[in-house]
């Protein structure tokens, strides 16, 4: 791409360009002597739109300002950020019940199995108050896929075999 034609890419065209070039080991002196402009007015135009070059990755990113969120994307990446702003506070409850050990994880063998269906008698109170916290602690899972994984556990820590 010669000059005039870089010039006249937008700020976000630019970086999709620059950041193609990174990707097949062009370094940013090579793609600027490539283009005939000067590196310093080369690496000045790139950072038009608040794109800044992360040197780890190698490629212009978007840097966004806000106070309480993630301040740098690649413009791929909105949707994603996003929704991880979204969703700070539940990704730090699972970090944190992650970190305590209190997370629940199901067997594959729970998934793999044929299925049976079996009926059983207990009081509703603890019933309903198996299901309240199965709803709140566990919302992605299954309520039978946990009784199956209690009942393997149990089997599992009291099988004499």
């Amino acid at each position: 791409m010669n000059k005039e034609k870089f010039l006249a890419l937008d700020c976000t065209q630019r970086v999709e360009y620059v950041n193609d070039l990174l990707k097949n080991n062009h370094d940013l002196q090579q793609i600027a002597d490539s283009i005939g402009i000067n590196y310093s007015t080369f690496t000045k135009l790139m950072t038009q739109g608040d794109y800044i070059f992360v040197k780890r990755d190698g490629q212009y990113f978007r840097f966004i300002r806000n106070g309480d969120t993630i301040s740098s994307i690649n413009n791929s990446a909105d949707d994603f950020t996003a929704f991880l702003n979204e969703n700070k506070d539940v990704l730090k409850q699972i970090i944190e019940k992650h970190k305590a050990n209190n997370d629940f994880t199901i067997d594959k063998k729970i998934f793999s199995s044929k299925l049976s269906t079996k009926t059983f008698r207990m009081p509703e109170e603890l019933y309903q108050q198996f299901v309240l916290t199965c709803e709140r602690e566990f919302p992605h899972l299954k309520i039978q896929d946990i009784i199956a994984q209690l009942l393997l556990n149990f089997s599992n820590n009291y099988s004499s075999d």
